[in-house]
């Protein structure tokens, strides 16, 4: 697969800065999945737009979302930018003409989480949130969980996440939720 363009239209659609961040989601997703039962033209290609729909407007994110039925809960109409995934999957198959599920789903996923998360989706979510470029309270504890366990690293994620929603009084996603109660339910690879 020739990702050149691909590329391309990253650093024309998004900022300098948002660009970077993406390259370097995809290096940090491919060297996630060595060792993974996880197809790397894959991982490439949905770290490398899984913000694709970032930098729009929060108006244009819901009105895409609105327009394509993408709404899901009032977590996303009170803070748009949880919409950024969904839109960004929509626009990748619909403008970009993308037709692999999988990398649509970890798109439209990652920053939310899901029940059933597959491989793809837990790299795209881990490595989005750990990129050397990241600088938060806690990213080095995450990076060295990630590096052992990406099951207990996707634990430790939902629990920042949640915290950090917590703390400032915004709506927590009920996907996020849900995606952390699986998680434990299914207790992937968490000692259990």
């Amino acid at each position: 697969m020739n990702f050149n363009n691909y590329v391309n239209i990253i650093k024309e659609r998004l900022s300098p800065s948002r660009a970077a961040h993406s390259l370097r989601v995809v290096k940090t997703a491919l060297k996630m999945a060595d060792g993974k039962k996880v197809d790397k033209d894959k991982v490439y290609l949905a770290a490398l737009l899984h913000d694709y729909a970032k930098d729009l407007p929060p108006q244009e994110l819901l009105a895409v979302a609105r327009q394509n039925h993408l709404l899901t809960c009032q977590a996303e109409e009170m803070q748009p930018d949880l919409l950024h995934g969904p839109v960004g999957a929509w626009l990748c198959r619909n403008d970009l003409r993308v037709d692999d599920e999988e990398v649509l789903l970890a798109i439209h996923y990652h920053t939310t989480g899901r029940v059933n998360m597959s491989m793809l989706d837990i790299i795209i979510y881990l490595a989005d949130l750990v990129e050397p470029g990241r600088k938060y309270q806690g990213v080095d504890k995450l990076r060295s969980v990630c590096a052992s366990d990406l099951a207990r690293g996707m634990l430790c994620a939902f629990d920042s996440t949640i915290r950090y929603v917590l703390e400032r009084e915004f709506l927590i996603h009920p996907l996020t939720i849900e995606a952390r109660n699986w998680l434990l339910a299914s207790k992937l690879n968490l000692g259990e």
